[in-house]
Order: C-alpha cells, then sequence, then structure tokens
C-alpha cells in the first residue's frame, strides 16, 4: 500500500469518525455552544448591572454624607435608611453603621445596639462584623451587663484575634463597673501580658489595675 494511499484511506476514516460524531452529538454540540454563549453574555450583563447598582449606591451614600454635613440629619437618616434598604450589601452595611452612629449621638442607646447587632448578624464582611460587635459591645459597658459585653466581645477578644486589644480593654471596663473585679483584673493581665497590646492601651489597663488594687485593699 503506497503512503498516498494509506493517507487517503486515513482521512477518509477521520472524515466517517467526524461524521458519525457530529450526527449522534451534533444537537448536544450546538446546544452547549449556545448554552456557553448564553452564560458569558449573561455574566457580562450581570456584571454590568452590579457595577451600575455600585455605582447609583455609591452616588446616593455621598449624597447623604453630604446633608449629614450641612446639618441635615433627618433628610441624611432618610438617605442613609434608603441605602440600608437597598440591594447593595456593602454600601447597605456602611449605610447602617451611620445609622447607628446616629443613634447613639442621639442617646438612643437601645436602637444602635440593635442597629449594630442586625449589622453583625448580616453582613457577609468579617471585618464589618467585628467592627459592628466591638461598637455595640462598647456602648454596652455604660449602659448594658457584662453578659452582654462578653457576649459581643469574647470571640474578638480570644489571642488570635487583631482586635482582642479593645475587646479585652472593654471587657475589662464591664467587669470593673460590674463588681466583678475578678474578671476584671483577669481580662487587664492579658493585656499587660500581651506584647502586641498598644502602649496606649497598656497604660490605661495598668491605671485600671491600680485602681481596683486599690479598692480590694481598701
Amino acid at each position: 500500500m503506497s503512503d498516498q494511499f494509506a493517507r487517503e484511506v486515513d482521512e477518509d476514516l477521520r472524515s466517517e469518525f467526524l461524521k458519525n460524531i457530529w450526527d449522534r452529538f451534533g444537537v448536544f454540540i450546538i446546544a452547549t455552544a449556545v448554552i456557553v454563549v448564553a452564560a458569558t453574555a449573561g455574566y457580562r450583563g450581570w456584571s454590568y448591572y452590579q457595577e451600575q447598582a455600585a455605582q447609583s449606591a455609591g452616588d446616593a451614600f455621598m449624597e447623604a454624607l453630604q446633608l449629614a454635613e450641612d446639618g441635615e440629619d433627618a433628610e441624611a437618616l432618610k438617605g442613609f435608611q434608603s441605602i440600608a434598604d437597598g440591594g447593595h450589601e456593602g454600601y447597605a452595611s456602611l449605610a447602617r453603621f451611620r445609622i447607628a452612629a446616629e443613634l447613639a449621638d442621639e442617646g438612643n442607646v437601645d436602637a444602635a445596639v440593635a442597629e449594630f447587632d442586625r449589622i453583625a448578624e448580616t453582613t457577609k464582611s468579617d471585618e464589618l462584623k467585628s467592627l459592628a460587635q466591638l461598637r455595640a459591645g462598647l456602648l454596652l459597658v455604660d449602659t448594658g451587663t457584662l453578659e452582654d459585653v462578653q457576649t459581643r466581645l469574647a470571640v474578638l477578644a480570644n489571642p488570635n484575634s487583631s482586635w482582642r486589644h479593645s475587646a479585652r480593654e472593654y471587657i475589662a471596663l464591664a467587669a470593673y463597673r460590674a463588681g466583678d473585679h475578678e474578671t476584671a483584673t483577669t481580662t487587664l493581665d492579658l493585656i499587660l501580658e500581651d506584647v502586641e497590646s498598644l502602649q496606649s492601651v497598656r497604660s490605661r489597663a495598668q491605671i485600671l489595675k491600680t485602681l481596683i488594687e486599690g479598692a480590694d485593699a481598701g
């Protein structure tokens, strides 16, 4: 068999094989191609929609901030609430932070804590969740119970948390206010023994520990 003849036979066989494959699976190949094209177009459309939604939410957030700067607190709160109720998760969480901060400034601590708790429960961002828990815990140092503070800050006070310094300080303060000197001292020691504790936090911890020691000695 000549090389030319062999090549022709081989090409015919491959053509016949491809024809059989197409006859059997051609419809599925076309359907798959259509699905891929549709999925790509859908993804691009969704991405464009997300970009537009983010831009719209961002513009609305800046407008609400400007209203707050101008002293239009009521209108600013309406703007932040509208964003919070909207579909953009990132700006919704930021808007809720502003709402909670405004409520706290007005002295409505319970509502502010509830707003921070809502952020912690709904946000997909671990950083925003931690910050919301920390802010709620700080507000409760003066108005809540030690248990209220510990419930929100216990996880943040663990040795692997980057928020542990503030979380421990707030727990110690809440314990001191509750008259639980043992918990306060134990928590303050964690601050003082942590080589990564900020000097400002360490100084306040030492002052509070000295006060507790003085009270216990008296």
